[in-house]
This record gives structure tokens, C-alpha cells and sequence, in this order.
């Protein structure tokens, strides 16, 4: 049962994306969810539905999601489960305010804010390239120590290069454009309220990007009338809310793995907004996700 007197938060990664399934370092390149992660999708929001029904708790009606496609696409295919199909889309960038949030859900069945502070880590040079080869590359220990250490870093992309999209530049497998968004157009907005964009990223800078955010968006969004939120974002940017949240050392956070899809419940006090406790709401599947994850890099993809 769930704890009385707490809000609840459903953070979730996304579902299974084109170059998740080819065990490519993705980033911020807009790859579009697979048949299975449209169905991960559906499945999260009857976990969820099913959650809520069971504990007399209201779903959440308020979302919040990055900029990236594949978690526009979780959210959609959640929301149309959930009911809440004619939902209002809102690109925040800093400084902007939530101000006017429940005349949105006055005229909404959901209102989700969109945010580039809950994008994947910028994989820097790595982005579009395979995990084996860059493995290979690397070798074991600084692949690990780059992909998995709170310092650390990949090489930074060259982004005056690597968002020149060229009609022969094409994946492999999927005939999938490898290449980050043109900047000038995708994030048109960020870039004219002053937002500085990253070309590269650690984990510990992702935790930055997203601290006040957290504290100053959607904690601040969390009271009586809007008791629950959910949450669609990426491997790295749902482990750094668990860092934020339960002050996980830097040392330990390479340890957690977040698998796809899979809805984790952040139960917070009402008085305090306090951490109080989290659980997945399918432990068994989320296990065997982890794993997977974990392994990443380690056996190339099968077709």
C-alpha cells in the first residue's frame, strides 16, 4: 500500500528506442521509439492506472518530459491509456514561470512541460557511435570510467560539424540518421531565452542542470490539488533525480541502472517534501532491465 500522507512522483525512462535496440550511444540525437517501446509505453500507464486504482490516489495530470522525441512519444502513448489524450504541451525554459497551470488543467486533461534540463547526458563525440566499437576503442577501464563515473566525460562533439545532416549519412541497420538536431531549430527557444546547450556531459553535469529544476519546478508544482506528477525522462537524467532525491554518493551512483519503461514511484511528505520511500511498480522486470542495461557495450546487438 502506499504510504498516506505523501505525494507521489511516477519517473520512468522512456521506452525502447531505434538506437537503444542497435546498442548506440544516443544522447541528444532525436531517435524515434520502437514497435516495443510504444508498447512499453501502453504497458507503463496500466501500471500506473492499475497503482492509483488500487491505493484511491488520482492520476497524475501534470507531466514533465525532455525535449527529446522518444519521450514525447512515452508520454503520448501513456497519456492516451491514461485517458488523457487532450493534453497541453509547453516548451519552459529558464526563467520562464508555470504560472497558469490550473486554468491549463481547468481546460486540459493534462498539461505536460517540456524541458532540454531533462534531455539524456550529451554524449559528446560518442553520440551515433556503437557501444562495441567505442568499447573496443577505448578499452574496458576508461570505457567504464567515461560512461559510468560521476567525472566522467567523453570528448566533446563537434557540433559546427555533427549537426550538418547529409543526405547519405545513414545508419546501418535502420537507415537512421545518426546526427544530433540542428540547434538553431530544434532548440530555437532555449537558445533565445540565453540557454547554454552542452556539447558534452558527465553525470555530475547533468545533476547540475537539473538540481533547481527539481527543486524549483516540480517540487513547487507538487500540493493538494496536483498530489501526483509523472515524469518521462532518460537513463541519466532519472539517475540523477535519484541522486538528488535519496543524496546518493557519487561513488554508488554508477552502480544504479534504470531500465526502459519501467515506472519507479518517488513517495514524498506532504509537510516537508522529503524523501520518503521508492519502489518499481513491476520489481521483477525492472531487475532483469537493469541487467541488460549493465551489459550494455559488452555483446553487440543482434538484428
Amino acid at each position: 500500500m502506499t504510504q498516506p500522507d505523501t505525494y507521489k512522483l511516477y519517473i520512468l525512462r522512456h521506452g525502447q528506442s531505434e538506437l537503444n535496440h542497435e546498442n548506440i550511444f544516443c544522447g541528444w540525437i532525436d531517435a524515434q521509439l520502437t514497435s516495443k517501446g510504444k508498447e512499453q509505453a501502453k504497458n507503463a500507464a496500466i501500471l500506473i492506472k492499475e497503482h492509483c486504482a488500487h491505493n484511491s490516489v488520482h492520476l497524475p495530470r501534470v507531466g514533465y518530459s525532455s525535449r527529446l522525441v522518444r519521450t514525447r512519444q512515452t508520454m503520448e502513448g501513456m497519456l492516451e491509456v491514461l485517458g488523457m489524450e487532450n493534453a497541453l504541451y509547453k516548451v519552459l525554459c529558464h526563467g520562464m514561470s508555470t504560472n497558469g497551470l490550473s486554468e491549463d488543467l481547468a481546460n486540459h486533461d493534462a498539461v505536460v512541460f517540456q524541458t532540454w534540463r531533462l534531455n539524456e547526458r550529451h554524449y559528446g563525440a560518442w553520440q551515433g557511435q556503437r557501444k562495441p566499437d567505442i568499447l573496443e576503442e577505448y578499452g574496458k577501464e576508461e570505457y567504464m570510467f567515461i560512461r559510468r563515473d560521476y567525472k566522467g566525460t567523453p570528448p566533446a562533439a563537434d557540433l559546427s560539424r555533427e549537426m550538418i545532416q547529409e543526405v547519405n549519412d545513414k545508419g546501418s541497420l535502420t537507415g537512421y540518421d545518426f546526427k544530433e538536431p540542428t540547434r538553431s531549430i530544434k532548440y530555437k527557444v532555449e537558445e533565445n531565452s540565453g540557454e547554454v546547450l552542452p556539447s558534452n556531459e558527465s553525470l555530475s553535469d547533468v545533476v547540475g542542470r537539473l538540481n533547481d529544476f527539481w527543486n524549483e519546478v516540480i517540487l513547487k508544482n507538487l500540493n493538494d490539488n496536483n498530489p501526483s506528477a509523472l515524469v518521462i525522462a532518460h537513463g541519466s537524467s532519472v539517475r540523477s533525480i535519484l541522486k538528488i532525491v535519496e543524496n546518493i554518493s557519487d561513488a554508488d551512483i554508477k552502480d544504479v541502472e534504470i531500465p526502459n519503461a519501467i515506472p519507479i514511484v518517488l513517495e514524498l511528505h506532504k509537510a516537508t517534501k522529503q524523501f520518503v520511500r521508492k519502489y518499481y511498480l513491476d520489481p521483477e522486470l525492472a531487475k532483469v532491465g537493469a541487467e541488460r542495461v549493465r551489459n550494455e557495450g559488452f555483446e553487440r546487438a543482434s538484428n
